[in-house]
């Protein structure tokens, strides 16, 4: 049997029957030959009978099946996301607008979580080019080995967020230096001069970067962070409890947290609510501008990284490669705007 015959394996009638592709052509008038172009599209037919044959497999029920397709050469119409972490609200969001993005070419969007580990990502990976994905949004960071294996079964890769890699890839991010410069700024021009930061794993991207501009931010207010004001969460919400925690412990105590991104601010507000001091003790800026920023009391100041306009620059620059092709052109970096979302929080 072809490609193209067992194309109607998954097109069934109502009393459980098999729409084939020799249902079609015997109702639409064509030959079987016929029905698989139209199917294909890799040889013209003709608008009426195009027309014809696409209206019977409609009222019969037909499907081509989604493997059958990817055998007979053609797109899977899938795109794969590996995401940081898919608890994190940022992400979602982000796949949002990717979806939102692909949705019109025809294309849908399967979601990978980063977090279970380079092994399971290098798995994903494996099977995603086997299922002949038409291309690959990673959100995660030093997977170049994984990102190398894509390229070289020429599916097309765009990375977002503050990724470090040796590879000539399409790429989209925010300015992670100039957001972490712009929380301290707020924070300094508020008459704070003890400024302490609850920054992301430094080993990981936005991490450093936004380290990097908290330090910057300071030198440029002419102050600086002793040692004990410079911790360090995984991102969690618990995390920022803890190291909020300790800085409140410290002596002297800041007055002032750049947290690097939302769900550790919102765990620090919860540290020193459970501390028993009053909101307006501590000055708290995250980063992200999730939902839930705006919920809590005190109401969280933040950065706002659009993370859904990530998400469809990226998708854009996506489709872009797979009409065109991985090598044509030279990688193209997009950048995106943030913006200070002014709250009770500080």
């Amino acid at each position: 049997m072809s490609a193209a015959d067992t194309s109607a394996k998954d097109s069934r009638r109502p009393d459980g029957s098999i729409v084939t592709i020799a249902d079609v052509a015997a109702a639409a008038g064509v030959s079987k030959t016929t029905v698989s172009h139209v199917l294909s599209s890799k040889r013209p037919v003709s608008a009426a009978t195009r027309r014809t044959v696409e209206r019977v497999m409609a009222e019969l029920g037909f499907q081509p099946n989604f493997f059958a397709r990817v055998l007979n050469g053609n797109r899977s119409a899938t795109i794969a996301l590996i995401a940081q972490d898919i608890t994190n609200p940022f992400y979602p969001s982000l796949a949002r607008g990717l979806q939102k993005a692909v949705s019109a070419s025809g294309h849908v969007v399967m979601l990978f979580d980063g977090d279970a580990g380079p092994a399971a990502i290098g798995t994903f990976i494996e099977d995603a080019i086997q299922r002949r994905v038409d291309g690959v949004v990673v959100a995660v960071a030093d997977i170049d080995e994984h990102t190398s294996a894509l390229l070289r079964a020429q599916i097309p890769v765009v990375a977002v967020g503050s990724f470090v890699s040796h590879l000539d890839i399409d790429w989209v991010t925010a300015d992670d230096v100039r957001i972490a410069e712009d929380a301290v700024a707020r924070l300094a021009s508020t008459g704070h001069t003890r400024i302490a930061t609850i920054s992301g794993p430094r080993s990981q991207p936005p991490a450093a970067p936004r380290l990097a501009g908290f330090e910057s931010g300071l030198r440029a207010a002419g102050l600086e962070a002793p040692v004990a004001h410079l911790a360090e969460g995984d991102w969690s919400r618990a995390s920022g409890f803890a190291r909020m925690t300790e800085l409140l412990a410290a002596d002297p105590a800041p007055t002032a947290v750049f947290c690097a991104n939302d769900l550790m601010a919102i765990g620090a507000v919860d540290a020193v609510r459970q501390a028993g001091l009053p909101a307006e003790a501590v000055a708290i800026i995250g980063v992200d501008d999730i939902d839930a920023a705006s919920l809590i009391t005190p109401a969280l100041t933040t950065v706002r990284i659009p993370a859904e306009e990530i998400g469809r620059a990226a998708g854009e620059l996506l489709l872009h490669r797979i009409d065109s092709g991985t090598e044509n052109g030279s990688p193209r970096h997009v950048s995106v705007q943030h913006r200070l979302i002014l709250r009770e929080s500080a």
